[in-house]
């Protein structure tokens, strides 16, 4: 439903998106929504700019803009690391959805796939490095969440938030099976 809902705003939010200038916040959300939309619809930007004559440019434009926006970290992220894991989490998210569009748009992988495969590598390399694990991320994430929501201290209540959130593939998808996915459509494209 929600899909449904927001599909048309945000793929217009994305279609004038390359070229304009637009408030930090908006495109903060926009993109924020426009990963979720992604990961549900990789053939999304063929059908955003579907019409354009410049179709190539502005799918390479959103694409390079999204991993712009994803990968900017304000310094107080920087120096907690509940937040840094949440972000790892957003970023991942994002790796997700552009892999997955690679894979399904031949588009999107002949004009940003190269951009997309590096942002993934770095990502990975980051997960490897710093060794996050599922139940790290669902530690951080639930904390987060409950925090948000406000609803008392972490108890019962959290432990079935963190059961829901084992389920959700931006934390029990692999990264490195998608990068991987993403590189072999790239290779059959040559």
């Amino acid at each position: 439903l929600g899909l449904s809902i927001c599909s048309p705003a945000i793929s217009k939010v994305m279609a004038v998106l390359p070229g304009k200038s637009i408030a930090a916040p908006l495109v903060d959300a926009s993109f924020h929504s426009f990963g979720r939309m992604l990961w549900m619809s990789p053939n999304c930007l063929d059908e955003i700019f579907a019409n354009d004559p410049n179709q190539d440019e502005k799918i390479a434009s959103v694409v390079s803009t999204y991993i712009s926006v994803v990968t900017s970290i304000s310094v107080m992220v920087m120096l907690s690391a509940q937040a840094q894991k949440v972000v790892f989490i957003d970023q991942k998210g994002a790796a997700l959805s552009l892999c997955l569009a690679v894979c399904r748009s031949p588009r999107v992988a002949r004009v940003a796939g190269q951009s997309i495969l590096e942002f993934t590598r770095r990502l990975l390399e980051l997960e490897a490095k710093s060794k996050i694990d599922l139940n790290a991320l669902v530690e951080a994430t639930s904390g987060t969440t409950r925090k948000v929501v406000g609803d008392g201290p972490l108890g019962d209540s959290a432990a079935r938030t963190a059961e829901i959130l084992k389920s959700d593939p931006l934390l029990t998808v692999s990264l490195k099976d998608a990068c991987g996915n993403a590189e072999k459509a790239m290779t059959s494209m040559l």
